[in-house]
């Protein structure tokens, strides 16, 4: 028998699988991830469809579309000397073949094909021959292809695996095709699906075994009935108008998208879609940060879309960010096309191993059938479970290849879907309540994980009388003006927060994950106290700290039963926690939030302290990242979830613009103010011209000190006031603001105004408030203040700091 190998046919890259179909024996199909092929050289190339594509290990870089024309062929390395290509046939014609295609062939000895996790070997002597021709044939032993991993056999001889593809080659071989028949016997197999295309390992694959079926690990996405496509069902459309109709059946109506060469395709398809509109960010990082805003207002997952090399890397702060602070995000990136991908063609980056540790999953589409399944899939990753930012990395001859899309194609999410929470242990539950009834000063630490779960939180605590305190991530889950609230814990936490977690006898945590700027010196945190971690994800508990009750859970689900046997035991009559409250109290007159004054200068936290009185508390707060930050965090009362965006776990400058543009889009009719400092402010300046151009009703007020206040304050602290560039004013002239912020609204067309004296910043904050559409507010502060209290890095409650300033000498 024989592999007939021939450069003409059309193939397909990253199949998943190999297709040997033959008359006698329909529908073969191998998984390639078990496959590879070698020549004897120092290098190993593989087969299609690894998960991943290493420009270190892996070379040469093989298998995007056919190469034809000359100027399709492989490109050579510096350090090699052939490159090889192994692909399988799509055209039917071709489909009982396996091709290799090389380039340059000389002095190969021998062609070797392997299996993964088996201990099979063939290979093929090429007898030390030079071929002038990019083409071969070999035979192979029919004991070696019936031991190869069989994982699909089809129905009938006539349905090929493939399309062949509307704008592929159609080019035929010189070669007989009865030459190409594999004569051999299968063994029967029942069906199961064909692996999926991602290329990330961040989730692990489907644990089905070859005798398994898609049924049994796989959901299928419900179809959107209610959804008219404007195509015919069986009309031929770009890959980019399948990628748009996608998002609109996944019910997308805002993305945010700024356009380049490996992406145009996709703004194309935009243009034809009447449901979904585009918010042109001024920069790619303002986009991702603008969706993140979007998602973390509306818990609906923001899209963004970016083109290839600077574009995509333009993502990664955002993804980085929505990964640590658990943001449902979809990325979506052009590519290069595939033949292009690993020869460092223009703007070519690998985004998908850049951003292999910062996202959720991603994907690079190598097939234009997947894009349904993969978009879905991307959805479904982003706000399941723990959220997070998933990518989507799709190259521009797949964006602009013409297919008929499949919408009912299955989830291949098996190991995900099996690693989902499931409904909480009651035993576990009632474990919690007898702690909670056995407990004399219980608290209760909870972060985002608890945002969906604020009307179950606040029954919990009308159940029980526990104070609350929560995460810079959790604020607006319990309201800040409840009597029970110790409002944030942590570095910059409250000092009666910080109390009574060290105080504690039962440690409620729930949807937190123990973060350093919270715990502190680990093992001094809550030392006193049983622990009782609730979190979705698996992997943070007993991660920093051993709980003594988890429970791997939604706290929405944990909370609904924790509060069902609380009424039942009749725990509202029964609990009585007054005295640790009176305790509590007692800290609270103590040690207040409060600041100093000095002469006609504007107290930073008495801007916010007017904004929280001006707006009731009821505006969306976005910030950047600094003292501005945590000010917002300690004067503002946020009354619900939601309102309160800012970049927690990353703490990334130059977040607040941009996401208060997210949020404005996601929230017409709300107020959305950016309270800014001038450091972060000045990283996505350009932002405002999307403001402007939108006419976004985006309020900035933005608290001027002309330094990195957070940065001085340690400088004051711990290294005795040495300014190490951290001076953001003009050095030849410090008693001038500097830059003008008002001539950058300005330009923009956005009106502005700048306050420098106390007795003025009411009326000025009540005339941004009062002003249709942008308006920017430069409040002057002293760059002495400091945030305070204050518990120095590493170190614990005992440590914290509550008085001075940068005025003091330490």
């Amino acid at each position: 028998m024989s592999w007939r190998v021939n450069n003409d046919a059309e193939f397909a890259y990253g199949a998943g699988h190999l297709n040997l179909a033959t008359t006698e024996n329909p529908g073969l199909v191998y998984d390639t991830d078990k496959i590879s092929c070698a020549i004897s050289m120092p290098w190993r190339p593989h087969l299609v469809g690894t998960k991943s594509i290493n420009r270190s290990s892996m070379l040469p870089r093989f298998g995007y579309d056919a190469p034809t024309d000359p100027s399709m062929q492989p490109q050579h390395e510096k350090r090699q000397t052939v490159n090889c290509r192994c692909f399988q046939a799509k055209s039917p014609q071709y489909r009982s073949s396996i091709y290799v295609q090389c380039c340059t062939i000389k002095a190969l000895k021998e062609l070797q094909i392997t299996v993964e996790s088996t201990n099979l070997l063939f290979t093929y002597p090429l007898q030390n021959r030079s071929f002038k021709a990019s083409k071969f044939a070999f035979h192979i032993k029919e004991e070696f292809i019936a031991k190869l991993p069989l994982t699909m056999a089809a129905t009938t001889a006539n349905t090929p695996l493939h399309k062949p593809s509307p704008l592929g080659s159609s080019s035929k071989s010189s070669i007989p095709i009865s030459k190409s028949v594999l004569h051999f016997r299968t063994i029967p197999r029942k069906l199961t699906p064909p692996r999926s295309l991602s290329v990330s390992s961040s989730l692990s694959q489907s644990n089905s075994t070859p005798g398994s079926t898609a049924s049994a690990v796989t959901p299928t996405k419900a179809p959107t009935h209610d959804f008219i496509s404007r195509y015919a069902p069986d009309e031929p459309r770009k890959g980019a108008d399948i990628l748009v109709e996608a998002l609109e059946r996944e019910g997308v109506k805002d993305v945010f998208a700024y356009p380049g060469g490996a992406s145009v395709e996709i703004h194309q398809a935009l243009t034809r879609s009447k449901l979904i509109r585009n918010i042109l960010p001024r920069h790619e990082q303002g986009g991702v940060f603008a969706a993140e805003g979007y998602a973390r207002s509306s818990r609906l997952a923001g899209v963004c879309i970016a083109t290839s090399g600077p574009g995509a890397t333009n993502l990664v702060s955002g993804l980085a960010d929505a990964m640590i602070d658990s943001i449902p995000l979809v990325a979506i990136t052009g590519q290069v096309p595939r033949r292009m991908i690993g020869t460092d063609a223009f703007q070519e980056t690998p985004i998908v191993e850049v951003t292999r540790s910062i996202t959720k999953h991603n994907y690079l589409v190598l097939d234009i059938d997947d894009i349904p399944r993969i978009v879905s899939e991307a959805f479904f990753l982003a706000t399941s479970g723990r959220p997070g930012p998933v990518l989507i990395d799709i190259p521009k001859d797949i964006q602009q290849q013409l297919a008929v899309p499949n919408w009912n194609q299955p989830f291949r999410l098996s190991g995900y879907m099996s690693r989902l929470p499931k409904e909480p242990n009651e035993s576990l539950l009632e474990q919690i309540v007898r702690l909670v009834f056995e407990s004399k000063k219980p608290v209760l630490y909870v972060g985002g994980g608890c945002l969906n779960s604020n009307e179950e939180l606040k029954r919990f605590v009308e159940l029980t009388g526990i104070p609350v305190t929560t995460t810079l991530m959790g604020l607006g889950s319990f309201p800040s003006r409840d009597p029970l609230s110790l409002q944030m814990l942590g570095m910059h936490g409250t000092v009666y927060a910080n109390y009574a977690v060290d105080k504690s006898d039962l440690l409620l945590a729930f949807g937190v994950r123990f973060d350093d700027r919270v715990t502190g010196k680990l093992e001094a945190f809550a030392n006193r106290a049983k622990i009782v971690h609730i979190d979705i994800d698996s992997a943070e508990i007993g991660k920093n700290k051993q709980p003594h009750v988890s429970v791997c859970s939604d706290v929405k689900l944990a909370l609904k039963g924790i509060n069902k046997i609380l009424e039942s035991k009749g725990a509202k009559v029964k609990l009585n926690y007054s005295a640790w409250r009176n305790e509590l109290n007692e800290q609270k007159v103590k040690y207040p939030l409060n600041y100093k004054t000095f002469g006609e200068a504007i107290p930073p936290q008495y801007a916010i302290q007017v904004l929280d009185e001006l707006t009731d508390g009821n505006a969306i707060i976005s910030t950047g990242v600094g003292q501005h930050q945590m000010w917002a965090a300690q004067f503002y009362k946020y009354k619900k979830p939601r309102q309160w965006l800012t970049s927690g776990g990353l703490g990334a400058m130059g977040f607040g613009l941009p996401a208060a543009i997210g949020a404005a889009v996601a929230n017409p009719g709300s107020i959305v103010v950016d309270i800014d400092g001038d450091g972060s402010f000045m990283m996505n300046v350009q932002e405002l011209a999307t403001i402007r151009v939108e006419n976004l009703p985006i309020k900035i007020l933005l608290l001027n000190n002309q330094h990195l206040g957070m940065v001085v304050q340690w400088e004051d602290r711990f290294y005795k006031a040495n300014r190490a560039h951290t001076y953001l004013g003009n050095p030849s002239d410090e008693s001038e603001i500097f830059p003008n912020m008002l001539k950058f609204a300005e330009a923009c067309g956005i009106p502005a105004a700048r306050v420098t004296k106390k007795e003025d910043l009411r009326q000025a904050i009540q005339k941004m408030l009062e002003t249709p559409g942008p308006y920017l507010l430069d409040v002057i502060v002293p760059h002495q203040e400091h945030v305070l209290p204050m518990i120095p890095g590493g170190g614990a409650f005992k440590d914290v700091i509550t008085d001075g300033d940068g005025r003091t000498k330490y």
